[in-house]
């Protein structure tokens, strides 16, 4: 069993979960990935919160006028400790052509704490010469690792990503 004391998920997951939640196209059938979130969602005893507090609302995150379909794909999942405190969740005008925005407004209480704050990078470690040659090691293993990836945007991120990841590594190691 998942713990999920404590678990918010928002997601575009790109399907719905009953027929309710769409309106036009092809016929409404189940399909494996739709199957495996149900499950989870059964599994870490999550809600579908925006259909728990509007049950019967026709409202839709997603619209294709060619294709004449409607439907509900944008949500959030929200374990049962969460559940009394949500305010309000709700779709909201278009941000695409396509696409609505869905909001979440929740009471947070005295038991949630401030994290740590923002990390900043400690410069010194450039003058670490064990520093400098672990980033020099790492650059060459992402580029292997993403070669397939054709997108120079999403690889500078992935290269961020992981140099940011090995740095917050080393300086917990030193601390």
């Amino acid at each position: 069993m998942t713990n999920t004391s404590s678990l918010i998920i928002a997601g575009d997951w790109n399907t719905t979960l009953k027929p309710l939640y769409k309106q036009g196209g092809l016929t409404w059938k189940e399909t494996n990935y739709r199957n495996s979130l149900v499950h989870f969602i059964k599994e870490a005893n999550l809600v579908h919160i925006y259909r728990k507090l509007h049950p019967k609302n026709k409202s839709y995150t997603n619209e294709s006028k060619p294709l004449k379909l409607k439907s509900h794909i944008d949500f959030f999942l929200i374990s049962g400790k969460f559940q009394p405190d949500i305010t309000k969740v709700e779709t909201q005008a278009p941000i695409a052509p396509d696409q609505r925005a869905v909001f979440l407004n929740m009471n947070l209480n005295e038991e949630f704490k401030r994290g740590p704050g923002l990390r900043k990078f400690n410069n010194t470690l450039l003058q670490d010469e064990s520093y400098r040659q672990l980033i020099k090691d790492c650059y060459p293993c992402i580029l292997q690792k993403y070669a397939e990836v054709n997108n120079k945007q999403l690889i500078w991120e992935l290269i961020k990503m992981k140099i940011r990841s090995e740095t917050i590594q080393k300086t917990i190691k030193n601390a």
